[in-house]
């Protein structure tokens, strides 16, 4: 059910009350000390946070926008993208870690027990990879009932995680995958290259994934061997590894596939290190051990831990921090920059690493009036005040000019995305006539609050702004079907930018579409062809920042800043998101949100 609102002169002087009040704050403590320390995050293990500038006082968290794609949060990059988040480098910098938490690595695992972690959504279509819309609470979840195929590594590459290899021809048409021997699937079927060759061609069925499995132009696959295929392509695709990280790389049985994507939903069979024991819409996802669990952890000792997990969602951010507080969870998915001293001295925080940050950002509908103007998007952007809603709803940092964060091949500080100059904005919406405007936001009231402030910026430019309220399973459906006109949303950790062409090709922007915003701009188009023919890290990277050029000359979206995900918990739980991986490799952390509870164990 959908709510409507309308901005009301009165939230305008709320906002404008709480701005003063900030600073105020601000000012009788010097301005943002970065001399402060935040509290104890842990590092390694788990990382630690950026310090909140003086003067937050840590009220409501920021929107999430839609994950994934990731704000409601947008479905995070399912089949190829992946998020990871990071500050500016006008961010307060990161506390030292308490140097009296013992190394987790030092400490003996303990088995038993049962984690009860909230989330900030539930994924409401179920647990089947290939109809899911996952955000990041779907990608935990889904990251314990099943494995990827593959993962990203902490050096910025690909690597093989449920397959031991993966190689391709000169021009990336054909590719071979190569599983590790012996996999089994929860039902005790074999987890081999039949049942492989057979995922591939029920992604090819999903409404979502269909859409990026035809884009490979699939000419055959066959299986080799017991653990191997070669898959051959109409055209290159040399980012094939990037899309198998999410989505499309959650392998399933065919026996979950026998039952139909709707009774699959319900009833998933994986390889990964928990099985299903009850799900409970809107309330509750139980998992039990996997006891035929093929990974085991750098002493060679058989995983997982825990006997059980229990996912809790909440999508209340405020309910969420006060359910943890009052022990009632064990752990909780976080991504709010208002709170970062509470959650650091009150829990232990593990937190994403500062690179591959996911974009808060104001997702537009290019295809539907007034957006579909470039003019208005760009006038809209010059009366949308980024630095405040920053400081009023996040951290304070220098808001972004584009979707790849500081350190992501691509970043440009300058891309030619208008500034803040509401008179400027104001003239050019006159000319053009325009006097109302649409809003969407989830039901959390934090997320109504971050488009309240939206509304009152665009108010003082003129225009009349309604909000509508919906879960944030719907706002997710609006954005594959384009029911929208412009919502928060967290998405592009920008990890590679071939897989950000699903979310950003013209190609992906008709009818049901990834492509949410219906983009279309020939230059980036151009660049996201060229990404599939190569591996050459330079010209990827002059491509992805010809893409954040044409960003900031269409202003497609409106740019806030870098998300940073953490996961808090108490001192007795350990081992968040850690992962034992083939040949020393490392995975990114915490990455966009998505976190690993594998190795995670209760101190009794």
């Amino acid at each position: 059910m959908a709510e409507l609102w309308r901005v009301s002169k009165q939230a305008r002087w709320r906002w404008l009350a709480l701005f003063c009040a900030l600073t105020l704050v601000a000012t009788a403590c010097g301005g943002g000390n970065d001399d402060d320390d935040a509290g104890g995050g842990v590092a390694a293990e788990a990382t630690v946070a950026p310090e909140a500038p003086s003067g937050d006082d840590g009220d409501e968290a920021p929107a999430p926008s839609g994950d994934d794609g990731d704000e409601a949060p947008a479905p995070s990059t399912d089949d190829g993208g992946e998020e990871d988040a990071g500050t500016t480098e006008d961010t307060a910098p990161a506390p030292e870690a308490d140097d009296t938490e013992a190394p987790e690595a030092a400490m003996e695992p303990q088995y038993g027990g049962t984690l009860i972690v909230g989330l900030e959504a539930e994924t409401t279509n179920g647990l089947n990879p290939v109809n899911a819309q996952a955000a990041v609470s779907g990608h935990i979840l889904f990251r314990a009932l099943y494995d990827t195929l593959t993962i990203e590594g902490d050096d910025g590459q690909i690597v093989p995680n449920l397959l031991e290899s993966f190689t391709s021809n000169d021009d990336f048409t054909e590719w071979t995958l190569t599983l590790r021997p012996g996999l089994m699937f929860h039902d005790g079927s074999p987890a081999d290259a039949a049942a492989l060759k057979r995922h591939f061609e029920e992604q090819a069925k999903g409404t979502l994934t269909g859409i990026i499995v035809g884009d490979w132009e699939i000419q055959n696959i066959e299986v080799l061997d017991d653990v191997s295929i070669r898959m051959v392509f109409g055209r290159p695709y040399a980012a094939l590894p990037s899309f198998l990280t999410s989505h499309l790389g959650y392998f399933g049985a065919p026996s979950m596939h026998d039952l139909g994507q709707e009774e699959a939903a319900r009833n998933p069979i994986g390889t990964g290190p928990f099985m299903l024991d009850e799900w409970i819409p809107n309330d509750a996802t139980r998992m039990v051990r996997n006891p035929n669990y093929w990974r085991t952890d750098a002493e060679g000792r058989q995983l997982p831990y825990l006997d059980a997990l229990e996912f809790r969602p909440i999508p209340d951010t405020d309910a969420r921090y006060a359910a943890l507080r009052s022990g009632d969870l064990d752990a909780s998915s976080v991504n709010e920059g208002l709170r970062v001293d509470d959650y650091n001295e009150e829990f232990k925080t593990y937190w994403q690493e500062d690179r591959y940050a996911e974009t808060t950002y104001l997702l537009l509908n290019n295809s539907r009036a007034p957006f579909d103007n470039v003019e208005f998007r760009r006038a809209i952007a010059q009366c949308t005040d980024r630095q405040t809603y920053s400081t009023l709803r996040w951290d304070g940092q220098v808001p972004d000019n584009g979707p790849f964060s500081p350190g992501t091949p691509g970043y440009l500080e300058d891309t030619g995305f208008p500034g803040y100059d509401p008179g400027a904005g104001s003239a050019a919406i006159a000319s053009l006539g325009i006097t109302n405007v649409d809003l969407g936001t989830t039901n959390d009231p934090a997320n109504l609050l971050s488009t309240e402030l939206i509304a009152s910026m665009w108010g003082d430019c003129g225009l009349d702004v309604n909000i509508t309220q919906v879960d944030q399973a719907e706002l997710i459906t609006n954005a594959v079907i384009g029911n929208f006109s412009a919502f928060l949303w967290r998405q592009h950790e920008g990890f590679g930018v071939a897989p950000e062409r699903t979310w950003w090709h013209s190609k992906f922007g008709l009818g049901i579409a990834l492509n949410f915003g219906r983009i279309n701009n020939p230059a980036i188009d151009a660049a996201l062809d060229e990404v599939l023919t190569t591996t050459d890290p330079d010209r990827l990277r002059e491509l992805a920042e010809d893409i954040n050029r044409a960003f900031g000359e269409s202003a497609h979206y409106i740019w806030f800043y870098n998300s940073n995900w953490l996961f808090a918990t108490y001192d007795h739980v350990h081992g968040v998101d850690n992962l034992t991986l083939a040949d020393g490799a490392r995975h990114e952390r915490i990455f966009s949100g998505r976190v690993f509870l594998t190795e995670t164990w209760i101190e009794q």
